[in-house]
């Protein structure tokens, strides 16, 4: 298997037919079959059905698809780490980070890193957990700042903690159930959560469940916390955040506590990385400072 059979690959995926990846590559459709070729023989697999409506990938293809990407993507962080040795042309980083970072030490963290790499070309992304596995998968992302329950992250990641997160119950400043203790008191509330497989709030649910107590009946379902940030400061919405946003929100939505009396699980804050992928240099920094910033601020 050679980089030229792997670029020959995507680019039939990319485009959906040898005709388009063989303009695409500035080659012949004679190479690109070949090429194709060679792989499902060296893979002794079959990659892709071909028919009259064009090809579609097997399940072997979608496999090699993701790892043919993930290859390539370290080939281009090797060329990019090669140049900044060499002095040549500027670094690329992503990130994934978690509001929990991004309303608090991302500024320092961002300012810290400009000092060291000026010419880097920054990309961050919302980091809430849905979003980072696919994205840490695809090569996207080089690496996500995320709160998560750790026993649930697949093994193909690797997790650095730094700091665990406690979660709380709250509400808008002036919330009519601001006092209440019990969760039968605020069950019947709006909740505005995050459903998506693997979020905070599914595992709530979950927990709920296991406690034997009532879900919530009314739910909002969001996937991004602006518009859940907005709901919560301006309505008599109810979600559950990790303690700390308290300090940091009274700067744009006024939140309080709502002292509900269940024991909720707490999340842990740290570096997530896809398994036997170094990072860039860039990205090495990078993460670098997170990890300053968060134990510091522990």
């Amino acid at each position: 298997m050679r980089d030229h059979h792997l670029r020959a690959w995507l680019r039939l995926v990319e485009t959906g037919s040898i005709r388009g990846a063989a303009r695409s590559l500035h080659m012949s459709q004679a190479a690109i079959t070949k090429a194709i070729r060679e792989l499902e023989e060296d893979l002794d697999a079959p990659l892709v059905v071909r028919s009259s409506l064009g090809i579609t990938l097997t399940d072997c293809g979608r496999e090699l698809t993701v790892r043919a990407r993930q290859a390539q993507n370290q080939l281009a962080l090797a060329r990019q780490d090669i140049r900044q040795l060499m002095g040549g042309e500027h670094a690329r980083v992503s990130v994934a980070v978690t509001p929990m970072v991004f309303l608090g030490v991302l500024p320092d963290v961002l300012r810290d890193f400009r000092r060291s790499m000026p010419l880097a070309d920054v990309t961050l992304e919302e980091g809430l957990m849905p979003s980072v596995v696919p994205a840490l998968r695809a090569g996207s992302v080089d690496f996500a700042i995320a709160a998560l329950i750790q026993e649930t992250l697949g093994r193909e990641f690797e997790f650095e903690p730094l700091r665990t997160l406690e979660i709380v119950v709250v509400g808008r400043k002036g919330h009519p159930l601001a006092k209440a203790k019990r969760w039968e008191d605020v069950v019947d509330c709006d909740w505005v959560m995050q459903l998506s497989p693997g979020s905070q709030h599914t595992f709530l649910l979950d927990q709920l469940e296991r406690l034997g107590l009532p879900l919530p009946r009314r739910i909002i379902k969001t996937n991004t916390y602006g518009v859940t940030s907005s709901l919560i400061g301006t309505t008599d919405a109810l979600t559950t955040v990790p303690h700390g946003m308290l300090k940091i929100e009274s700067q744009m939505h006024p939140l309080i506590r709502i002292p509900v009396n269940i024991p909720l699980q707490p999340l842990a804050l740290g570096i997530v990385t896809l398994r036997d992928n170094p990072l860039s240099l860039a990205a090495t920094k990078f993460a670098g400072l997170f990890r300053e910033a968060l134990t510091r601020k522990a």
